[in-house]
């Protein structure tokens, strides 16, 4: 499979859309997002067919989208399970925003950029919380500044090197 052809910039709009998609999963690697998929659709045989390297695929389930403060689209289903090729054993979730943040990681020449947010102790690793409503106090305070934000369930992840 191409990777190119899955994982573009332009389908981060999807996360922050207000109607109901096919399938509720999306996949990032790299800053990039795959089109929405059903449960069916991935899976350890579905990552293997990418190039190997040196990132990550990450599979999440949307939870909530949050616009100028007011929370605009919520996900009905049961959001309290993960996969089973997920680096964690409960459930938890992270946010992504409509914007870029550049973050400084010690030992690299340049910054990296990312649309989900980043733990500021160790900008490698995504800010994880534990709970959608954690989650989602947070995305709500970055909308009231003008910025869409999407809470997602960690679902899955395919280490790829």
């Amino acid at each position: 499979m191409d990777f190119d052809n899955v994982f573009k910039k332009v389908n981060l709009e999807l996360l922050f859309r207000t109607g109901e998609q096919k399938g509720s999963f999306i996949a990032e690697a790299c800053d990039c997002f795959s089109g929405y998929m059903t449960r069916d659709q991935f899976g350890r045989s579905w990552a293997w067919e990418f190039p190997a390297g040196r990132y990550v695929i990450t599979v999440y389930r949307r939870v909530s989208v949050f616009e100028k403060g007011s929370l605009i689209w919520k996900n009905e289903e049961d959001l309290s399970e993960t996969g089973k090729d997920s680096r964690y054993r409960s459930p938890c979730f992270v946010i992504a925003l409509d914007r870029e943040t550049e973050y400084q990681v010690t030992g690299w020449k340049r910054p990296l950029h990312s649309h989900i947010l980043r733990s500021n102790a160790n900008p490698l690793q995504c800010q994880i919380y534990s709970s959608p409503e954690k989650a989602g106090k947070e995305a709500k305070e970055y909308s009231r500044q003008g910025i869409r934000a999407a809470v997602l369930e960690w679902f899955e992840n395919y280490d790829m090197y």
